[in-house]
């Protein structure tokens, strides 16, 4: 059961890292202008929220949900959470930088310079847990897993296995230096122009793939009467 809940899961979270791809941005700056610890706790802020998030949705599945019952209500939740994926994933393809277009800097940018570790874990938990696109995603993950096994340790080692896939994308600009040394500030600095003008493009292809993944999954539990 542990393994078909990670299995389910997974595409979740690998479309939650490709998805938070714009807020990477955050740690290749960190990674570039501040103290590695600096980096290295927006990784953690980051990984807590979406273990956080995961573990009281789990929670409240588990208390609303019998041991083996698998209500169809379940199924709309996951409906509802696609064609809310679907309905961002078109807002985020209007906002696409067109060609010829030059990439608006992030906001967030000026305060890089001064960012210390506790604000960087801050920032980094909010935009995990409270960040509307990636909370859909934490929760879409989290109900996924509950869905697949009622099992609490079954479902621990699903949510870790989902928070460090989910992480990834944050996790590599902290990783670079310590793997490349000197050689990791090219590198970045290459992937962070990069993904400043195609984040928004494959964030939106993301969702769309992400909304129709659950729509499918909904629709077919909702038809045959299990999640």
């Amino acid at each position: 059961m542990v393994l078909t809940a990670i299995a389910q899961a997974l595409p979740i979270a690998v479309g939650l890292a490709l998805a938070a791809l714009p807020i990477v941005l955050i740690p290749i700056a960190l990674a570039t202008k501040r103290p590695g610890r600096v980096a290295r706790a927006f990784l953690g802020g980051w990984f807590l929220g979406v273990a956080v998030v995961g573990a009281i949705v789990i929670l409240a599945a588990d208390v609303v949900v019998l041991p083996n019952d698998h209500p169809r209500w379940l199924s709309y939740v996951k409906i509802a959470l696609g064609v809310l994926l679907v309905g961002w994933a078109f807002q985020k393809w209007r906002s696409r930088t067109r060609p010829g277009e030059d990439p608006e800097a992030p906001n967030w940018m000026a305060a890089i310079d001064s960012m210390t570790a506790g604000k960087a874990f801050g920032l980094a938990f909010a935009l995990a847990s409270v960040n509307p696109k990636n909370l859909v995603l934490v929760v879409s993950g989290a109900t996924v897993i509950a869905d697949a096994t009622s099992l609490p340790g079954e479902q621990a080692v699903a949510l870790i296995v989902f928070a460090l896939v989910a992480s990834l994308g944050v996790a590599a600009p902290v990783a670079l230096p310590l793997i490349l040394g000197d050689r990791a500030e090219p590198v970045l600095a290459s992937a962070d122009r990069w993904m400043t003008r195609y984040s928004t493009v494959i964030v939106a292809v993301v969702l769309l793939v992400l909304g129709v993944i659950l729509l499918v999954n909904g629709i077919t539990g909702a038809a045959t009467g299990a999640p």
